[in-house]
C-alpha cells in the first residue's frame, strides 16, 4: 500500500506517457464563446495577425465573416489557403480543403465554424474531423465554437432554446485542446450589439433578439460556457498538482463512471449526463451494453449502435459485455473496472397498465450494487406517458407470426380438450395446455412465451376447470391445481426460453471464433502476400455474404494496385482512394462512416504491430444493421492478415540475406579455390608469349609451334576455368534459364564430343543410340554441356587407353544420359561427396576446380530430374543423368 505523500508509481509513469506524448504534438486552441455574434472569429483573427507580426507562419484555412466588414478587415495581409468549391443542389459552396493546407504545411492553420457539416462527397463528413487529421499531420489549429456545440450540453441549449442542436462536436475533441480561450460578453452587450446590426442585418436582428437570443437564454448560455472553461482549468489544475507530487488537501478523485446502454432513445440522455458528471468529477466513464441474446430489431439495432457511437465520440470506453442478467452483468462490470459510480436510467412500466408492477432492471441494480453509488436518471425531455407507451410497445414487440401461432395453438389445444375433456379430464387438459407451452418455447420470444402462459392459464380456468365458462374457481383443490400450473408453465417456458438465449449468444460467439480459427488456420498456410489477400477476402465474403475486396502493401510498403476477391473490380479510382485513406491513417472510413461516407465500400486497415499491412473493403450487408462487433471482427482478421503478410514478407528478406551471404561464401570459396588454377594458365600464357620475343627462337619452327600449342592449350583451359564459374554462379544465383526445345539425342552426342575431343584425345569413344531415337523437350546447349562433362570426368578419372562408353536411353517420358568408364572408382562413402562444389577426386593429375559435377547437378535439377553415380560390378564407374521429356508422343 501506497504511505501518505508517498507518490504513486502509476501517477508517474502515467505523466511521463502524457509528457511524451505532448511532446512535439501540434497544439490545438479553441476560441470558445456561449453563441454567435460574442467576437470569436474576430478574436482569432486579431491574435492571427500579431502572431504573423511575431513571425509565426500562420495561414488562413477558413474563416467564415458573415460579412460582418470589421472582422473581414482582418483577413488582409494574412495569407489564405484557397478553398475548395463544392456544388451542390445548385448551390456554390466554400469548403475546407485539407490537402492543399498539408501541402502548403504552416506551423498553425486557422479553421472557423469547428461545427460545420462538410457538403456531401468531401472526405469527412464534419469540419471537427478535419482540423483533426490536420493535428495528426503536425499543423496546428486555431479554431472557433459556441457552447451549444459542445455534445454533452446540446440537450441543455435546447431545452431553453426550444430548438433542436443539429450540428454538434464530440467533448473528445475539447479534450485534444491544448488551450481554450473565452470570448466573453454580457447577455446586455451582446443585444445591444445584435440591435446595432454588428451580428445581423436588417429583420434578422429583430427576430433574432426576440427568440434565440432572449435575455434568459443568453444567460443560461453565459453560465454553460464559464462552467465548460471552468470545469477544464480544474482538469488543468489537478495535472499541475499532480505534477508537484499531490493534489490539494480534500481533492475527490473517485474512480470510473459507468453509463448502462441500450437501443432506447433516452440512452443518449444518459450518455451526456454521464459525460458531464465524470468531467465535472474528473473521472473517467466507460459505456457498457449487456447483450443477453435476446435478437433486436433492425431499427433498435441501429439505436444502440448509435448510442454507443455517442459515447465513444464524447470520450468514453466503449464495451459490449454478454450475460443473462442485465442488473447482474453491469454491477459484475462496474465492480470488476473499479467504477465509482453506475448511471443507469428509470427503466420498467408504468404502475398503471396491462402488468402489475414488478422489481425492473433499474431497481435490482440498486438492491445489488452494494457500496457502488447508483444515480438513476430520467429525460427530462420525454413526456413520462411517452415513455411508458414507448417501452410497453417494446415489451411486446416480436414478430407478428409469433402471436399468430400463440392464437393458433391456444385454439387447437382447446379445441382438442373440449373433445377429450369428457375422457381425460381437466388435470389432463392442463398437461396438454403445458406441451403446448414447452413446445413453443422452443421457438417463441420470451414475451409471447409469456403471454402464452397466461392466455393458457386463462383458458384452463374459463373453459375446464369448475365451474365452467367462469374465472371463479369452486374449490381450494382447483385453486393450488391452477397455481401449480401457472407457476409450472411460466417457469418451465423461462427457463427453456433463457437456454435458448444462452445457446443464440454461444452459437454467436462459437461462430467468431470458428471464423478467426479458419482465418489464423487458412492464412498461415498461404505462401504469398497475394495469396493471403485471395483467402482474406474469401473469408470476409463466407462469412458476411457479402461482397468483399482485399488490398495488401507491396515489398515497398505501399498499398499495392491488384485488389483480390469479387468487389475488385468495382474499386475505381475514387473507391482506391478510399481504401488508400484508411490504409494511411489506419482507420475505418467509407460507408457507413463519417470519414469519406459517400463511398460504396466501408474499409478497415489490416494493422499488426502499430503498422498497417493491408485493407479490407466489403459492400455493407443490407439485410442487417453493422454493428460495432462485425467492425472488430474485421480487425481481428485484419490482424491475421496483416501478420501473414508480415511473415511473408520477413520470409522474403530472410531468403534474400541467405542468398546474398551464400553468394558471398561463393565468392570467397570460388577465390580461393581458383586462385592457383587461373595463376597456372595465366603464368604459362605470359612465359609463351616472352619466349616468343626470343630472337633466337625467331627461325627454330619446332620451338615456336610447341610453345604456341602450350599456350593455346592454358587458354583453352583458363576459358574453361572461366566458364565452370559463371555457370556455377547462375546456377547458385537462380539466374539459370531453360530454353526448351525439340533435341535429337544424335545432335546432343555430337555436340558433347565436339566440346570435349581435347580432353578425351585419342581415347576410344563409344556412343550407343537407341534405335530410331525420338527428339526430347530439353535445352539442347545445357544437356550437351552436361555430357561433355561426364565425359571429361570419365577421361580425367579413369586410366589412359581405357575406352568410355556414352549411352542414350530413352524410356517412356524420360530420356537418360549415360556414361561409364573402366577407372578405379571412388568408395560408394564419397558417391553423394563428389556432386558438391570444389570436390576434386584423390589423384587428379593436373586442371579443374571440381565443379564440373556440381554444375551437372545444376543443369538436371533445371530440368526437373536427378543425377546419381555408382561403381560397377566388373570395374569402373558410371554416371547417369535423367530427364523428363516432356514430349506428347500421340
Amino acid at each position: 500500500m501506497k504511505e501518505r505523500g508517498q507518490p504513486d508509481p502509476d501517477e508517474i509513469l502515467a505523466r511521463i506517457k502524457e509528457a511524451e506524448a505532448a511532446e512535439g504534438r501540434a497544439r490545438f486552441t479553441v476560441f470558445f464563446g456561449m453563441c454567435a455574434g460574442v467576437g470569436k472569429t474576430y478574436a482569432m483573427l486579431q491574435e492571427a495577425r500579431s502572431a504573423r507580426s511575431g513571425g509565426a507562419d500562420i495561414v488562413v484555412a477558413l474563416a467564415e465573416t458573415h460579412g460582418r466588414p470589421e472582422t473581414e478587415a482582418l483577413l488582409a495581409g494574412l495569407e489564405q489557403v484557397p478553398t475548395r468549391r463544392v456544388s451542390y443542389r445548385g448551390v456554390a459552396l466554400e469548403e475546407l480543403d485539407v490537402d492543399a493546407v498539408v501541402e502548403r504545411r504552416p506551423e498553425i492553420a486557422i479553421v472557423d465554424e469547428l461545427a460545420h457539416t462538410n457538403a456531401p462527397g468531401s472526405r469527412h463528413v464534419k469540419r471537427w474531423q478535419d482540423a483533426l487529421e490536420l493535428l495528426d499531420r503536425g499543423i496546428c489549429v486555431w479554431t472557433a465554437i459556441n457552447v451549444q456545440h459542445v455534445e454533452s450540453l446540446a440537450d441543455v441549449v435546447e431545452d431553453f432554446a426550444g430548438t433542436a442542436v443539429r450540428e454538434r462536436v464530440p467533448d473528445s475533441v475539447f479534450d485534444r485542446a491544448d488551450e481554450i480561450r473565452l470570448i466573453d460578453v454580457t447577455p446586455e452587450g451582446l443585444i445591444q450589439r445584435l440591435e446595432e446590426g454588428k451580428v445581423y442585418t436588417g429583420e434578422s436582428s429583430r427576430a433574432a433578439i426576440e427568440g434565440f437570443f432572449r435575455p434568459r437564454n443568453l444567460g443560461a448560455f453565459r453560465e454553460l460556457s464559464l462552467r465548460f472553461v471552468e470545469r477544464k482549468a480544474e482538469r488543468a489544475l489537478s495535472a499541475y498538482a499532480r505534477a508537484e507530487g499531490g493534489l490539494p488537501s480534500g481533492a475527490n478523485l473517485g474512480g470510473n463512471l459507468l453509463v448502462a446502454v441500450g437501443p432506447a432513445p433516452s440512452s443518449a440522455y444518459l450518455v451526456r449526463w454521464a459525460r458531464r458528471t465524470a468531467y465535472a468529477l474528473r473521472e473517467g466513464w466507460i459505456a457498457v451494453h449487456v447483450d443477453t441474446g435476446i435478437i433486436l430489431s433492425r431499427q433498435d439495432h441501429e439505436r444502440l449502435e448509435a448510442n454507443l457511437a455517442l459515447a465513444r465520440k464524447l470520450g468514453a470506453e466503449t464495451i459490449v459485455v454478454q450475460g443473462v442478467g442485465v442488473a447482474e452483468t453491469v454491477v459484475e462490470t462496474a465492480r470488476a473496472r473499479g467504477a465509482s459510480m453506475i448511471v443507469i436510467g428509470r427503466s420498467g412500466l408504468s404502475r398503471i397498465g396491462l402488468l402489475p408492477r414488478r422489481a425492473t432492471v433499474s431497481d435490482r441494480i440498486v438492491r445489488e450494487a452494494g457500496a457502488i453509488d447508483v444515480a438513476v436518471v430520467q429525460d427530462s425531455s420525454a413526456a413520462r406517458s411517452g415513455q411508458s407507451a414507448l417501452r410497453l410497445r417494446r415489451f411486446f414487440a416480436a414478430p407478428p407470426r409469433q402471436y399468430a401461432l400463440l392464437v393458433a395453438a391456444v385454439s387447437a389445444v382447446t379445441g382438442m380438450g373440449a373433445l377429450a375433456a369428457p375422457y381425460i379430464g381437466y388435470r389432463g387438459i392442463a398437461l396438454v395446455y403445458l406441451a403446448a407451452v414447452l413446445g413453443l418455447s422452443f421457438v417463441a420470444s420470451p414475451i409471447p412465451l409469456a403471454a402464452l402462459t397466461v392466455v393458457s392459464a386463462l383458458a384452463l380456468n374459463f373453459f375446464f376447470i369448475p365451474p365452467l365458462y367462469t374465472f371463479t374457481i369452486g374449490s381450494a383443490e382447483d385453486i393450488l391445481f391452477f397455481a401449480i400450473y401457472f407457476l409450472v408453465s411460466s417457469v418451465t417456458g423461462g427457463l427453456v426460453a433463457r437456454l435458448r438465449s444462452n445457446e443464440r449468444m454461444h452459437a454467436e460467439r462459437e461462430r467468431r471464433a470458428a471464423f478467426l480459427f479458419r482465418a489464423a488456420q487458412r492464412l498461415a498456410e498461404c505462401r504469398s502476400a497475394e495469396e493471403a489477400a485471395d483467402e482474406a477476402a474469401l473469408l470476409v465474403e463466407e462469412h458476411f455474404d457479402t461482397e468483399a475486396a482485399v488490398l495488401v502493401a507491396d515489398e515497398t510498403g505501399a498499398l499495392a494496385n491488384r485488389a483480390a476477391g469479387s468487389a475488385a473490380p468495382a474499386l475505381d479510382e475514387r473507391e482506391r482512394a478510399a481504401a488508400a485513406y484508411s490504409f494511411t491513417e489506419r482507420a475505418v472510413c467509407g460507408a457507413g462512416t463519417d470519414s469519406l461516407p459517400e463511398s460504396r465500400f466501408h474499409y478497415a486497415p489490416a494493422t499488426a504491430r502499430e503498422r498497417a499491412s493491408g485493407v479490407i473493403a466489403l459492400r455493407l450487408p443490407e439485410d442487417r444493421a453493422w454493428t460495432r462487433s462485425d467492425d472488430n471482427l474485421l480487425f481481428s482478421l485484419g490482424r491475421i492478415l496483416a501478420l501473414a503478410v508480415e511473415r511473408e514478407r520477413s520470409d522474403a528478406r530472410s531468403r534474400h540475406t541467405a542468398l546474398e551471404l551464400e553468394a558471398e561464401r561463393l565468392s570467397t570459396a570460388l577465390l580461393n579455390s581458383v586462385s592457383h588454377e587461373l595463376r597456372t594458365p595465366l603464368t604459362t600464357i605470359t612465359g609463351s608469349i616472352s619466349a616468343l620475343r626470343d630472337k633466337a627462337l625467331a627461325e627454330d619452327e619446332d620451338a615456336r609451334g610447341r610453345i604456341l600449342e602450350g599456350a593455346l592449350a592454358a587458354a583453352d583451359r583458363l576459358d574453361r576455368i572461366v566458364e565452370e564459374i559463371l555457370s556455377m554462379s547462375r546456377i547458385e544465383s537462380g539466374a539459370m534459364r531453360l530454353k526448351l526445345g525439340l533435341a535429337d539425342p544424335s545432335d546432343i552426342v555430337e555436340a558433347a564430343l565436339r566440346e570435349a575431343g581435347p580432353e578425351l584425345g585419342s581415347r576410344d569413344t563409344r556412343v550407343v543410340l537407341p534405335d530410331n531415337p525420338e527428339p526430347v523437350l530439353v535445352d539442347e546447349g545445357l544437356v550437351a554441356r552436361l555430357t561433355a562433362n561426364l565425359l571429361k570426368n570419365a577421361a580425367t578419372y579413369s586410366r589412359p587407353g581405357e575406352p568410355i562408353e556414352l549411352r542414350i536411353e530413352e524410356n517412356g517420358d524420360t530420356f537418360a544420359v549415360v556414361v561409364r568408364d573402366r577407372g578405379p572408382g571412388i568408395p560408394p562413402a564419397e558417391i553423394d561427396e563428389m556432386f558438391e562444389r570444389f570436390k576434386r577426386g584423390r589423384g587428379v593429375p593436373n586442371g579443374g576446380i571440381g565443379l564440373g559435377l556440381a554444375i551437372c547437378k545444376g543443369i538436371v535439377a533445371a530440368h526437373g530430374g536427378s543425377i546419381s553415380a555408382r561403381g560397377l560390378a566388373d570395374g569402373g564407374f558410371e554416371l547417369r543423368a535423367i530427364f523428363p521429356s516432356r514430349v506428347d508422343r500421340k
